[in-house]
């Protein structure tokens, strides 16, 4: 089995950057292991550039991010697959004169916040991870690129080997390309690559909605499918997952924080593991690149990293 490029992940960033290689005209086979927790499942997909403190070069991607995403979106539409989301703005919200001093938070407040002293509004907005990811799958289908459901054990350049799955017993499976790229997210680590799991959890309620994505205090609210994702939580370790803890917590801060949740219905738990550790987007031996290490912001980010790849693999734009 042969392509030009070969992406191992076929998460957010796994998908974007082989939709950019496809439509660019290089063969990609796409190869997934349908991990239980891959971080999409379970990500709110914030589009937040200020209010997640991000600086430096990190910041100048994820603005690059912010921006193309309208064009995506537009691409994806014009297919027919229309998604979820807004780009009007992010607000956060000050609990304490300390904070409505550091943020200059002296807007009124977009939705009701027990204790909110004031808000300041920053350019961003939301898109649906799942949505988006289905999106991505279904234009790569049409374009003709093969996606396996496959275990990669063994990547090295020019080659990865591992295991198809769904097949009794499984199959090896042996390709070859002239690129790989490795967007393994959390599972970076059993390549070599500095990242490692923080479990996140996160509620769907059926509710009245924010206007646009709310940061107060620990968490964050924002629209998701008619009612409202309240996140998240963040604990080291692969435990799998929502517990006790994790729904204590995110109920409690519902609850307590805003009054339009009290007593809300729930709808859904959701949970993954974000790769946390060292950004990682480049080339780490001859031919194998990798794009892991994301952490909370990898649908932000998703953009900057497959037009990075790009440019790496000397694929003109």
């Amino acid at each position: 089995m042969k392509a030009d490029v070969i992406v191992v992940g076929a998460g957010i960033i796994g998908a974007l950057a082989a939709y950019e290689l496809r439509k660019r005209g290089l063969e990609v086979l796409l190869l997934d292991a349908g991990k239980e927790g891959a971080a999409t499942s379970a990500s709110a997909g914030m589009l937040a550039p200020y209010p997640e403190g991000l600086s430096g070069e990190v910041l100048e991607a994820a603005l690059f991010g912010l921006e193309r995403y309208p064009d995506l979106l537009a691409e994806l539409g014009g297919l027919g697959l229309p998604l979820e989301a807004d780009f009007a703005g992010t607000q956060v919200v000050a609990l304490s004169p300390r904070e409505e001093e550091a943020w200059e938070a002296r807007e009124p407040l977009a939705y009701p916040v027990r204790g909110g002293r004031g808000a300041r509004t920053f350019p961003g907005g939301y898109v649906h991870p799942r949505r988006l990811r289905q999106a991505l799958l279904r234009a790569l289908e049409a374009m003709g690129t093969p996606l396996l459901h496959a275990e990669v054990e063994e990547v090295r350049e020019g080659e990865v080997r591992g295991r198809r799955r769904g097949a009794s017993p499984e199959e090896p499976l042996a390709a070859r390309a002239r690129y790989l790229l490795l967007a393994v997210g959390a599972w970076g680590g059993r390549f070599g690559l500095g990242v490692r799991p923080l479990k996140g959890e996160a509620l769907l309620l059926e509710g009245t909605p924010p206007p646009v994505p709310l940061f107060a205090g620990d968490g964050y609210l924002l629209p998701r499918e008619g009612g409202v994702y309240v996140g998240a939580t963040g604990r080291e370790g692969w435990a799998p997952g929502v517990d006790l803890f994790g729904l204590r917590w995110l109920a409690d801060y519902a609850h307590e924080r805003f009054p339009l949740l009290e007593g809300a219905r729930f709808r859904e738990a959701l949970w993954g593991y974000r790769p946390v550790g060292e950004l990682l987007v480049g080339e780490v031996q001859e031919g194998v690149y990798a794009a892991v290490g994301h952490g909370r912001n990898g649908v932000l980010l998703a953009p900057w990293t497959a037009a990075r790849i790009l440019e790496l693999m000397g694929v003109k734009p």
